[in-house]
C-alpha cells in the first residue's frame, strides 16, 4: 500500500483541520506528482504515458482541468477519458492493460522489465475509492495507479492489503486515513489482524476450492491451486467487503504474488468477531464525501508553488458543487470557504472601490452575532482571524476594469437559483428551500411569496424583471431587507458565503453557483436531450464564424438565439422559446455516426442537438422489442452523448477563451430549462398525490409524461429527489410533531426517498435513493448502496448496478415491485 499524505499547508493546518495528526507516510502530493512526471519523461518524448480517467460530475471536471494545466506546464503528454460506470472503466482499462494469462504471470512481477503498454501513470479522478483495484484488473509493474477520490468509504484493500499489486496503488489522503483509519484500534489494525489470521486463510482456501469446482475445473487443477496456496502459507486475507465491481476471474493469479507476513497469528473467536465488527461498522456508515478532488489538486498546486487564480477558482467551483448537491453539510462548507476566502484575499490585489452590489459590509458585523449564537468557539485566535477576514473582504470588492478577472468574496450570497440571470420571483420559485418554507405549489404559497416582496417594498413589476434590470437601489438593499423580513416567513437560511468571478468585458460577473449550474447542465443535456430554452429578450449578437475568434464553440450563445441559422446576425426584442442546440461543428461531425444507428434519424435530426439526438435510436429499440443489437446501438449512442457532454463541460471551464465564456453563458439557459422541468415534475407529483409514504421511506414512480426521457438521466432524477426531499421536509416535520404530541411517537427523522423513472426503450426503471436530514444544512449518509445490492439478491430481480453513483440502479420493469419490497425490509 502507498498512502499519499496531505501536504503541510496553511490552507489545511490553519483553516481546515488545525488539529490533524501528521501522517507517517513518506510520500505527499508533491512527491506523487514528481513520480508521475519522472515516469512520463522516462517513457520517452512524444509518448502519452499519463491516462486520466474522470467521472462526469462538476468536481471531477474542475479537478481534471487543474491537473491538466500542471501537465501542460511540464510538457507531459496525456489523455483524458471520461468514464461513467464500472463497465466503461473496465473496458477502458482492458484496452490499456491486456489481460495476463498463466504463462505471462512474470510480466506482472516487480522484477520484470517488460511492459505491454506505454502508460506509466493512470490517475482516477473521483472514482476508484470504493473498488478493490488490485483484484479488478491487472496492474503492470511499470504502471502506477493514483486514486484522487472524494467518495467514502474507502475500500480498505486499496489502503492496507499486502501484495505486489497494492504497492502500485497510490491513494491520495485528505487527512482521513492518517487521522481516523490509522488510529490505534481502528480500521487499519482490524484489517491487518484479519488479513493474516490463520483461520481466515483456511476459510478462504475452502471457499476458493469450492468456487473452482463449481466452475467446472478438474480435480487436478484444484489440487494444483491448493498446492500453490500452501506455498504462500498464511499470507492471505478473508475479504470483508465486496465492491460493486464485477468479480475478477484472475483472483488466483493475484493470490500468488501476495507477500507472506512474518506476523501471521491465530486470532481467538472473540478477537476475530471484534475486528470484523469494526470493518462492518465502517462499511455500514453509508456513502459520504470527503475533501473535494479539486481541493486536493489545488493543494498540489500550492505544494508545487503553482497556485494561481485559475486553479483557485476551479477549486472553489468544485467545493460549491458538493455543497449545492447536498454532498457536504453547511459546517464543512463554511470551513473550506473560509480557507478559500483567505486565499482569495492573499492572491487578489486590493481595490479602492467601495462595495456596490447586493451585499454590503454592514452584514459582516451581524456575522459575529450569528457565530456566537451558533456556539462557535470565541477565542482570541478566532476573533483575530475574523477581523483579518473582514478587512480583507472590505478591500476585495468590485472593480470597474474592463479586463478585470479577479475573484471576489460574497459574504452574503443568496441561495436563490440563478438569481443573477433570472427574475427574483422566478429564482425564488425554483429554489427548493423557499418551496419548503412557503409551499409554492399551492396558491397560498404563491401569495406568501408575493406578500414577502410587498412587505420589503418591492413591486411585482420589479421582481419580475431580470435581476440585472432591477433598480440599483433595490439590488443594494435586497439582502438587508431579506434578512430583516424573511424570518417572519420561516426563511432564516437564505445566505451563505459565496464567491464571484469577473470575466472582463465578455459578460457580467458569474458566481461560483452559476458556474456549477451551467456545467451541470452541460454534463446532462449539452447533447442528446430535446428541451426548449427561453432566450433572453433585448439581445443582439453576431454569430459569424470567421475571424480571429472563430471556432466550433464560438457561437454557442448566438446559436441558441437562432438555431435555424446560427451563423446569421441575431436580434431578439422579446424573450422566446427555442429548442436547445449548441450549433457547433462538433455536432455536425457526429451526425452521421449516430444516424447510422437508427433508420430515418437523419431526416428528423433538426434542432435538439441534431448530431446526438437519442430519440430516434431509443424509439427504434423500443419498437423492435429490445433486441441485443438494438440495445447495443442505443448504449453506443448514449456513450457518445455523455462523452461529448463531458468534453463540452471541460471546454466551458477554460475562462481564457471567449468561445468557452460564450458556451458557459449559453449553458445557463439550459440550466434554467432543466430547473423548470424538475420543479414542474416535482409539483405535479405533490399535487397529484403520487408520492407513497411507506413505513421506512417515501416512493414515487415516473411512468409517463412528455419529459420522461429527461429523468432517465441519473443526475436529473437525483436532483428531482433532492428537490422533493427538501420541499417536503417541513411538512413531514410538522406532521410528526403533532403525532408526537398526541401519541408520544418517537422524534421525527426524515424518511429516505426512492424515485424510479421508466426507460421504455430499455424496458427498465432507473432507481435512485437519497436520504434527507431533519435540519436544513445537515447531511445524512446514503445507505442505499447496500440496500439495493441486498434487495437485488433477495428478490432475484434483474438489475444492473453499473454507475459510480452507487445509490442508483437499473431494475427490469417487471421486477420493480419485488425489488422495492425487499428494499423496504432492508431499510430501517
Amino acid at each position: 500500500m502507498v498512502v499519499v499524505a496531505c501536504p503541510n499547508s496553511s490552507l489545511v493546518d490553519v483553516h481546515i483541520d488545525p488539529d490533524r495528526i501528521p501522517s507517517t507516510s513518506k510520500h505527499d502530493y508533491a512527491s506523487a506528482y514528481s513520480r508521475i512526471r519522472s515516469a512520463a519523461r522516462a517513457a520517452g518524448p512524444g509518448v502519452s504515458s499519463v491516462l486520466i480517467l474522470s467521472s462526469p460530475d462538476v468536481d471531477s471536471v474542475c479537478a481534471t482541468r487543474i491537473l491538466t494545466s500542471l501537465l501542460l506546464q511540464d510538457d507531459i503528454p496525456h489523455r483524458i477519458v471520461p468514464v461513467e460506470g464500472y463497465r466503461s472503466l473496465l473496458n477502458t482499462l482492458s484496452a490499456v492493460f491486456p489481460a495476463l494469462d498463466e504463462d505471462s504471470v512474470a510480466a506482472a512481477l516487480p522484477s520484470s522489465s517488460t511492459s505491454t503498454t506505454d502508460v506509466r501513470s493512470v490517475i482516477f479522478v473521483n472514482l476508484g475509492a470504493v473498488l478493490s483495484l488490485p483484484t479488478t484488473f491487472n496492474i503492470p509493474a511499470s504502471c502506477t495507479i493514483h486514486v484522487i477520490d472524494s467518495h467514502r468509504p474507502w475500500n480498505l484493500e486499496n489502503l492496507f492489503a499486502t501484495s505486489h499489486a497494492n504497492d502500485r496503488v497510490w491513494c491520495w489522503d485528505d487527512g482521513e486515513i492518517a487521522t481516523k483509519l490509522c488510529r490505534q484500534g481502528g480500521e487499519r489494525d482490524a484489517f491487518e489482524k484479519l488479513e493474516f489470521d490463520v483461520e481466515s486463510d483456511s476459510e478462504e482456501d475452502d471457499s476458493n476450492s469450492d468456487d473452482d469446482g463449481e466452475s467446472a475445473h478438474s480435480d487436478d487443477d484444484n489440487d494444483d491451486d491448493d498446492d500453490d496456496d500452501n506455498q504462500d502459507g498464511p499470507g492471505k486475507r478473508k475479504r470483508s467487503f465486496r465492491s460493486p465491481s464485477p468479480r475478477n476471474n484472475g483472483t488466483s493469479t493475484k493470490r500468488r504474488h501476495r507477500q507472506r507476513s512474518p506476523s501471521s497469528i491465530r486470532l481467538s473467536n472473540a478477537e476475530r468477531h471484534r475486528y470484523r465488527n469494526v470493518l462492518t461498522r465502517y462499511y455500514n456508515r453509508g456513502e459520504s464525501f470527503g475533501m473535494s478532488a479539486s481541493s486536493m489538486l489545488y493543494l498540489l498546486c500550492e505544494a508545487l508553488g503553482r497556485a494561481d487564480r485559475e486553479s483557485l477558482w476551479l477549486a472553489i467551483v468544485g467545493l460549491t458543487s458538493l455543497y449545492l448537491s447536498n454532498s457536504i453539510d453547511f459546517e464543512t462548507y463554511e470551513t473550506y470557504s473560509s480557507a478559500y476566502a483567505s486565499e482569495v484575499i492573499a492572491m487578489e490585489p486590493s481595490s479602492s472601490h467601495g462595495p456596490t452590489e447586493a451585499w454590503s459590509l454592514d452584514l459582516l458585523s451581524s456575522k459575529d452575532k450569528d457565530d456566537t449564537a451558533s456556539g462557535r468557539p470565541n477565542t482570541a485566535a478566532t476573533r483575530a482571524h475574523d477581523r483579518a477576514l473582514r478587512v480583507g473582504i472590505s478591500q476585495n470588492t468590485k472593480s470597474e476594469d474592463a479586463d478585470d478577472r479577479s475573484i471576489r468574496i460574497i459574504p452574503a450570497e443568496l441561495r436563490f437559483t440563478l438569481y443573477r440571470h433570472w427574475s427574483l420571483e422566478t429564482a425564488m420559485y425554483h429554489t427548493a428551500y423557499v418551496a419548503a418554507k412557503l409551499g409554492v405549489w399551492r396558491e397560498r404559497g404563491l401569495s406568501k411569496l408575493r406578500g414577502l416582496m410587498a412587505k420589503m417594498g418591492f413591486s411585482l413589476t420589479a421582481v419580475r424583471q431580470n435581476y440585472t434590470h432591477m433598480p440599483l437601489d433595490l439590488r443594494r438593499s435586497l439582502v438587508r431587507k431579506l434578512e430583516a423580513i424573511a424570518p417572519e416567513y420561516g426563511l432564516t437560511e437564505l445566505t451563505y458565503r459565496g464567491f464571484e468571478r469577473s470575466l472582463g468585458f465578455r459578460t457580467a460577473p458569474l458566481g461560483a453557483a452559476d458556474v456549477v449550474e451551467g456545467v451541470s447542465a452541460l454534463l446532462v443535456a449539452a447533447h442528446g436531450v430535446k428541451i426548449e430554452v427561453e432566450t433572453p429578450g433585448m439581445v443582439f449578437a453576431s454569430a459569424t464564424s470567421s475571424g480571429a475568434h472563430g471556432g466550433p464553440l464560438n457561437n454557442s450563445f448566438a446559436a441558441n438565439l437562432n438555431p435555424a441559422n446560427p451563423h446569421a446576425q441575431t436580434s431578439e426584442l422579446f424573450a422566446t422559446k427555442r429548442v436547445w442546440s449548441l450549433g457547433t461543428t462538433l455536432t455536425d461531425s457526429i451526425t452521421s455516426a449516430v444516424a447510422a444507428t437508427a433508420a430515418g434519424s437523419a431526416s428528423n435530426a433538426t434542432g435538439a442537438n441534431a448530431g446526438l439526438d437519442l430519440e430516434a435510436v431509443a424509439s427504434q429499440a423500443a419498437a423492435g422489442g429490445g433486441s441485443a443489437e438494438e440495445m447495443a446501438n442505443l448504449e453506443a449512442a448514449e456513450r457518445r452523448v455523455w462523452t461529448t457532454n463531458f468534453y463540452e463541460a471541460y471546454r466551458a471551464l477554460d475562462f481564457t477563451r471567449s468561445a468557452s465564456v460564450d458556451l458557459l453563458r449559453s449553458s445557463l439557459l439550459l440550466s434554467q430549462a432543466l430547473h423548470r422541468k424538475i420543479v414542474a415534475r416535482g409539483i405535479s407529483l405533490i399535487t397529484n398525490q403520487s408520492i407513497r409514504t411507506l413505513k421506512n421511506f417515501r416512493l414515487a414512480i415516473l411512468k409517463d409524461g412528455a419529459d420522461l426521457d429527461l429523468f432517465t438521466h441519473v443526475d436529473v432524477l437525483l436532483r428531482l429527489a433532492n428537490w422533493l426531499t427538501t420541499s417536503l421536509r417541513d411538512i413531514i416535520v410538522d406532521q410528526q410533531q403533532q403525532l408526537h404530541q398526541r401519541k408520544g411517537a418517537p422524534v421525527y427523522a426524515p424518511l429516505p426517498f426512492i424515485l424510479a423513472a421508466l426507460h421504455p426503450a430499455k424496458d427498465s426503471f432507473l432507481v435512485v435513493g437519497t436520504t434527507g436530514a431533519a435540519v436544513h444544512g445537515l447531511v445524512e449518509n446514503n445507505h442505499f448502496t447496500a440496500a439495493f445490492q441486498h434487495a437485488a439478491k433477495m428478490s432475484g430481480a434483474r438489475v444492473r448496478h453499473d454507475r459510480f453513483q452507487t445509490y442508483s440502479i437499473q431494475v427490469r420493469k417487471s421486477d420493480l415491485a419485488g425489488f422495492v419490497e425487499k428494499v423496504h425490509l432492508k431499510i430501517k
